[in-house]
């Protein structure tokens, strides 16, 4: 028979007992629910977000995550509902984190109707960093508006000295009546040029 010490003994043990596990409990809660805050699926949610600032982190955040956020971003970019802003930014992300997968449908946004879309798929394109690329943004380049034409120049720079590409930017450079067109060419013309020059050293 237990006495009257033993009981009030085990008090303090059971306490400690019930309060270590509610600790616990607590905080794998929030281990899970930092994870879900962090995870690519919740980010890119963000990129909807109404405050400017959100949506740079989330941008920030998914670059950061690589090409886990491939999937999420190509979702949003794909996602005709999404607001357009959002639809841009994942189109964005997929360039920075040079997401393959989504090549196709980026060619299929620049060869779209929507201009915006289409911009930044053309960058998206050039920050894939295939030389293959540049045959279909050379040619899709002079029915393309302005805004898609810069765009173009600046993937065409980072895709470096592609044939075609060069002939382009050089064309652009010379020939080009727009001040704002010529200078783009003449700028990924010299980043062409960097690269070449870093890569011989």
């Amino acid at each position: 028979m237990a006495s009257a010490y033993d009981k009030v003994s085990k008090r303090p043990l059971k306490a400690i007992l019930i309060g270590g596990f509610l600790l616990g409990f607590v905080f794998f809660g929030g281990v899970v629910g930092a994870f879900h805050y962090m995870s690519p699926d919740y980010v890119v949610s963000v990129l909807s977000s109404e405050n400017f600032q959100k949506r740079q982190w989330a941008v920030d955040q998914l670059i950061l995550k690589g090409t886990r956020s491939g999937k999420p971003s190509l979702a949003v970019a794909l996602d005709e509902k999404a607001d357009p802003e959002s639809r841009r930014l994942a189109i964005f992300v997929l360039g920075e984190i040079h997401y393959k997968e989504a090549t196709p449908h980026l060619m299929g946004f620049f060869k779209g109707a929507d201009e915006v879309l289409g911009a930044q798929s053309a960058y998206a394109l050039g920050r894939m960093g295939d030389p293959a690329l540049a045959h279909e943004l050379v040619a899709n380049y002079p029915q393309a508006p302005k805004g898609v034409q810069l765009k173009v120049i600046a993937a065409l720079g980072e895709l470096g000295g592609d044939p075609e590409g060069r002939e382009l930017l050089l064309k652009e450079a010379k020939q080009n009546g727009d001040t704002t067109v010529q200078q783009a060419a003449r700028y990924s013309l010299q980043k062409i040029q960097a690269g070449v020059t870093a890569s011989a050293q």
